[in-house]
């Protein structure tokens, strides 16, 4: 799920996400649309309610319905302040490919922030290091990602929308195919439904626009349906 930039005195959060295709909006070849699905929990078990202990669970599938996907990724944050939110943790992931399937050992760390508030409008950000490891290879790529989002409450309704884009940036070469420098933005518009004090819905669009160094680029366009239950 997308990273908590607020904090709240609840217990325990569970998410869970729906990414659904969309129609493609270029041609077949240059695309490779799939179905995302996500799940998370976040709970507070220690007397400092500023520590939660989180697990999210991604599994993404073909256009067919075959499970191309699966990521765990176990982690630990820390409220500073109203303003920054420190976070760190593992993850797992497997990607089926052509004979045996890529496993990939991720250790992340990352700040969150809120920046300001300004003409009704909320600007967050959020830096992320990661270091990845793939089976059967010894060396480790080295990855940042930055976030940067912006948030407008409709005043009087449960609604906010919200635009946010993440960027990625490998910072070293690797054996496995890894290449230094930028290689993906995903770009995400939805708005978010608080049903109620514990439910809440969103949806939007995500455009994931991946850049090839030997090739064409590749633009994906989904449609992102999610819900969250806080208790």
């Amino acid at each position: 799920m997308s990273d908590l930039l607020g904090y709240t005195p609840r217990m325990q959060r569970i998410s869970l996400s729906l990414m659904a295709l969309a129609c493609a909006l270029v041609p077949a070849a240059a695309a490779e649309n799939q179905i995302w699905t996500a799940a998370g929990v976040s709970v507070e078990p220690f007397a400092n309610k500023a520590i939660d202990l989180d697990l999210d669970a991604d599994l993404r599938y073909q256009p067919d319905g075959d499970l191309d996907t699966i990521e765990f990724k176990p982690g630990i944050g820390y409220r500073i302040n109203d303003r920054f939110k420190v976070s760190g943790g593992y993850l797992w992931g497997s990607t089926r490919q052509q004979g045996p399937d890529r496993i990939e050992h991720r250790l992340w760390q990352q700040v969150s922030y809120d920046f300001t508030e300004a003409w009704s409008l909320e600007f967050d950000g959020r830096t992320r290091l990661e270091q990845r490891r793939r089976e059967g290879w010894d060396d480790t790529g080295l990855r940042l990602r930055q976030e940067f989002g912006v948030k407008r409450p409709l005043e009087g309704t449960p609604f906010e929308l919200s635009l946010s884009t993440d960027l990625y940036f490998e910072l070293n070469d690797t054996d496995w195919g890894q290449s230094d420098g930028f290689t993906e933005a995903r770009t995400e518009a939805k708005i978010e439904w608080d049903a109620s004090e514990t439910v809440s819905w969103d949806f939007g669009y995500l455009n994931q626009f991946e850049y090839e160094r030997n090739g064409p680029d590749e633009t994906n366009h989904h449609i992102m349906i999610g819900v969250s239950k806080d208790f």
